[in-house]
């Protein structure tokens, strides 16, 4: 058995003393481990079930952990400009972009309270 296969299992056992089935947890340190270890053994040709068998997690876990990092991977910050009270600002709207990744462009100032609260 791997290595990081073995570090992982220890890990988990330790993060989840007591939990089974649905009630375990993980952390991302723990979840960036598995996605690494996949990518590696995808390459080599292993499949993801085969890959959440030896990890011993669930194959659709490992997949949206999977995309979950893509998706963190992906945001990024960006440069935002401060102006001052009563300056020009080029547009009236709001674009709010999720961690989720899903992005909503054309609000009002007033639209943005509503959405936040619906997306909590």
């Amino acid at each position: 058995m791997d290595a990081r296969v073995r570090r992982f299992r220890k890990q988990a056992r330790e993060e989840n003393r007591g939990r089974s089935g649905r009630r375990r947890r993980y952390s991302g340190s723990l979840r960036a481990l598995a996605v690494g270890y996949l990518r590696q053994q995808m390459k080599r040709g292993s499949s993801t079930e085969t890959v959440a068998s030896e990890l011993g997690v669930s194959g659709w876990s490992l997949i949206r952990w999977t995309r979950r990092t893509r998706v963190e991977k992906s945001v990024g910050l960006r440069p935002v400009a401060v102006v001052p009270d009563g300056a020009e600002v080029r547009s009236s709207t709001v674009t709010l972009v999720t961690p989720d990744g899903y992005r909503i462009e054309g609000l009002r100032g007033l639209d943005v309270r509503p959405v936040l609260e619906a997306l909590r």
